[in-house]
């Protein structure tokens, strides 16, 4: 009775907060998520009626990892992003958590410890996150649902492979942040959560690679969202997500952070094999590279996916192609989707706000990455380009940045500085005096345009989709897997990367490059494709780039001739919060967070990260 008790405050628990959560417009419907006519709950009365049982199941979604802020609270980094970690970009906000923790350096274990809502948080919360949260309910559901009387074995046997894919997104998502996890497999109370001890990185690789195969295996998991379903039920995992995420998984650990001859720092969990493999094995690129054909081969048959071209519906420029691609709902690009309240509105963003701020930040370096439209890489050196940088570019540039003439709410953007005197002194009336840009908190003088506010579409007022994984980083992952494995790009690497740069019209890669070469082509691409949406870090620690970490960053400053009109541009070093690691040295142990202290002296066996000891 005691037992059945405790299941029973934990389930009425659970129904109370989704009585009174929302499910953020995700359609899996706000209906679903009103509470039962009684608060006398048992665990037969939630498995007693579908309409109760698949609540828990939706209930796990709302903890799926969500890179922007939500609902006027701090996102995991007080409004920062894990790119300010990145060359991509720079945190100008002093209270937050790369500012004030990462950037001095003073990040550690006991600092994952604090986890009340103003703590300066961290890019990963262990304990805080809600990821158990989701892996519980998850769990809770796959082991109650046979039970329920009015749903039919195929929607049992659907969601119970969607529990499972839901868990492994939990597990891929913390594989990156820690390495090795401890293994749970099944329900656990809240009050009474006793985590086994931390696996070994084979056994968690394998236990993600395990959830996602039965998944995938199920008859009733659908590859896609059907059209007819789509209107209602846009954002529900699929096949395709699961094949896509085996592929991330694989080449992540494929990859030298893991797959080395020696652990990338030294310690207890290295010693144990629960952050490296304890040695390099080729073979891990070929897993990665037929994980890859495999869901090819498997779009290539069911159909539905592509990426997003102009010319496709709502699609005009080749632009557009790329802000759909990360943006939009419903497309034939995204395949694991997260929603939460963070409401994307022409009056009130909390994003909007983080924008304002100083958070996002882009620097010069992020700038001049993207290349010209005909391929060129950017050169200040060259008179040409260094004359109008904002013209002739990659068009994804012209959606990561707002630029000076470009057309933003309605208006045309004006970027350029007053010039100041050589007192520092800017004209009475300009924009700067006045405040504009500080507004704005340029602190590298560049502005971050993606997902902001100029989205004259059905999104306002609906909560943000973050693309959790969209199909370009499988054409991506496909290329990196096989140039790695096969010593060399391979014509059919540079099928995959060169449609990726097609997308936006930019031109094939030239023949005949070296592996280095190729390699360093895909991590450029996977850069200005993805920027903003947590792959440039991760790909950072994973090739062990250490060197990217350690170079100093710079703003822009754009100025205008007022006889001539031309632009007058003048880099500058960024210092008001310095990196500590730009003068010490990328410290390795930086690669995978720490766990909280308080955990690891719970002693159930939860092996601390190298370096964090």
């Amino acid at each position: 009775m005691k037992a059945k008790h405790k299941i029973s405050s934990l389930i009425a628990a659970v129904l109370l907060m989704i009585g009174l959560s929302s499910c953020e417009d995700m359609a899996l419907g706000e209906k679903f998520l009103q509470k039962p006519p009684s608060t006398d709950v048992t665990i037969d009365t939630i498995f007693g009626k579908a309409e109760y049982a698949r609540r828990v199941l939706w209930r796990s979604y709302q903890y799926l990892p969500y890179g922007m802020e939500t609902n006027g609270f701090w996102t995991q980094m007080c409004m920062s992003t894990i790119e300010g970690l990145t060359d991509l970009n720079y945190d100008n906000i002093g209270y937050s958590a790369l500012s004030n923790t990462y950037y001095p350096g003073l990040y550690n274990a006991s600092i994952e410890d604090n986890t009340t809502i103003n703590a300066h948080r961290t890019k990963m919360q262990f304990s805080q996150s809600g990821i158990w949260t989701g892996v519980r309910h998850a769990w809770l559901f796959y082991e109650n649902v046979d039970k329920v009387p009015d749903m039919d074995k195929e929607e049992k046997s659907r969601l119970k492979a969607e529990a499972k894919m839901m868990v492994a997104v939990f597990y891929a998502h913390m594989l990156r942040h820690y390495g090795a996890l401890p293994i749970i497999d099944h329900a656990i109370a809240a009050e009474d959560a006793v985590f086994p001890a931390r696996a070994g990185l084979q056994e968690t690789v394998d236990f993600i690679v395990k959830l996602l195969d039965e998944a995938i295996a199920c008859k009733e998991f659908p590859w896609s969202i059907s059209e007819s379903e789509l209107e209602n039920w846009d954002g529900r995992m699929t096949k395709a997500g699961a094949m896509a995420l085996k592929t991330r998984v694989l080449l992540f650990v494929a990859s030298p952070l893991f797959n080395s001859e020696v652990p990338f720092a030294q310690g207890e969990a290295s010693d144990r094999k629960m952050t490296w493999f304890g040695g390099y094995d080729k073979n891990r690129w070929k897993q990665a590279a037929d994980a890859c054909k495999a869901f090819f081969d498997a779009m290539n048959a069911n159909g539905y996916y592509h990426l997003v071209h102009a010319g496709d519906k709502g699609v005009t420029t080749e632009r557009e192609a790329y802000t759909s691609a990360y943006f939009d709902r419903g497309n034939t690009e995204t395949l694991i989707s997260c929603r939460r309240s963070f409401l994307c509105t022409k009056n009130n963003s909390q994003f909007d706000k983080a924008l304002r701020w100083g958070a996002y930040c882009p620097t010069k370096e992020f700038f001049d990455m993207f290349e010209m439209k005909d391929g060129r890489p950017f050169d200040w050196k060259n008179a040409e380009m260094a004359k109008n940088p904002f013209k002739n570019r990659d068009p994804r540039l012209y959606e990561n940045f707002i630029l000076d003439g470009d057309q933003y709410n309605g208006r045309t953007a004006s970027m350029t500085e007053a010039k100041p005197d050589d007192k520092g002194n800017y004209p009475k009336g300009s924009d700067w005096a006045q405040g504009r840009m500080h507004q704005l908190s340029l602190a590298t003088g560049l502005a971050c345009r993606k997902w902001g506010l100029d989205r004259n579409t059905e999104a306002y007022n609906r909560p943000v989709q973050w693309p959790t994984m969209r199909l370009a980083e499988v054409y991506l992952n496909y290329a990196e897997a096989l140039n790695e494995y096969q010593d060399g790009p391979t014509a059919e690497a540079y099928q995959y990367i060169n449609a990726v740069r097609a997308r936006v019209g930019m031109p094939a890669l030239k023949s005949g490059m070296s592996k280095e070469d190729f390699r360093k082509a895909v991590l450029h691409e996977r850069a200005v494709e993805f920027a903003y949406e947590e792959v440039r870090f991760f790909d950072l620690i994973r090739w062990k780039m250490y060197d990217v970490f350690e170079t100093p960053l710079h703003g822009l400053h754009v100025y205008k001739n007022k006889k001539t009109k031309e632009y007058v541009l003048k880099p500058f070093a960024l210092t008001k919060y310095y990196r500590a690691w730009w003068k010490t040295g990328w410290e390795p142990r930086m690669c995978l967070s720490a766990f909280p202290s308080k955990e690891v002296n719970k002693g159930y066996g939860l092996v601390q990260n190298p370096g964090w000891e």
